[in-house]
């Protein structure tokens, strides 16, 4: 039997520190600052699950801190043109399961792009997404999955790193599901960049440079009824960004 996973590289900062501030009045804050009291999360990693509820309560609404990247985006692709080539790899790994063990085949796919017309197009379809799209569940924090994605981030960062595969060989809803068994299933997204929680999740909202904007379908996606954030930190020196992890679940029998 064949069983053939596709999944992106972690991705990497672009632009930063442009969001326009909106008033967390207009937020329900209550409902959905859903990690308040985790006392086992950083206060960055409680903020991360708060911007992730109020992206997934109105996505519509929260296109509004994506203006300034669209008229950046547009700015930078009429003044300097298609940008610098540049790659993302999409590697596929390929299990074939035979009375011998198992059998992993690796396949490295390389795409290229033009920078700056690519994240134009990446903003103007999240766009086109967040305003025809209807509100999603709310998540709540779990510190099963918590527990998950530091014991993940701590098996990577002697690496100097962060990939989804672990070094025992695990897959993220393999991790979701031994740390918290009431999982059906989950899904994790890698970040290097801000330590500012509301930018990393635009970064991977843009997901420029991604074939599928794959870290955006993870968090858009509808089945998820609880989150975990983990903040790594800077874990190379050469590498000056902060490293996060995002684990989400979904509860059996929540469909």
């Amino acid at each position: 039997m064949l069983c053939q996973i596709t999944l992106h590289t972690c991705l990497l900062t672009g632009l930063s520190g442009q969001t326009k501030p909106i008033s967390n009045s207009a937020w329900d804050i209550k409902k959905l600052n859903t990690a308040a009291g985790a006392s086992y999360m950083k206060d960055n990693e409680k903020e991360m699950i708060f911007e992730i509820n109020k992206l997934r309560s109105n996505p519509g609404k929260f296109v509004e801190y994506l203006n300034p990247y669209l008229v950046k985006a547009g700015y930078n692709l009429q003044k300097y043109g298609k940008g610098q080539k540049s790659y993302s790899l999409t590697s596929t790994y390929t299990t074939s399961y035979t009375t011998d063990g198992d059998k992993q085949v690796i396949k490295v796919d390389t795409i290229w792009h033009f920078i700056n017309e690519e994240e134009l197009k990446a903003i103007e379809s999240l766009i086109a997404d967040l305003k025809a799209m209807k509100p999603l569940s709310i998540l709540k924090p779990s510190k099963r999955i918590y527990n998950a994605a530091k014991k993940h981030a701590l098996d990577q960062m002697p690496t100097g790193t962060m990939n989804h595969l672990g070094t025992d060989g695990s897959w993220p809803w393999d991790r979701i599901k031994k740390f918290a068994p009431e999982m059906e299933e989950g899904n994790e997204n890698i970040a290097c960049g801000e330590n500012i929680a509301l930018e990393v999740v635009i970064q991977l909202l843009i997901d420029s440079g991604i074939p599928g904007y794959g870290h955006r379908k993870t968090l858009l996606n509808p089945k998820w009824t609880h989150c975990a954030c983990y903040c790594a930190g800077v874990i190379n020196k050469n590498v000056n960004c902060t490293h996060w992890i995002q684990n989400f679940g979904a509860a059996k029998g929540s469909k």
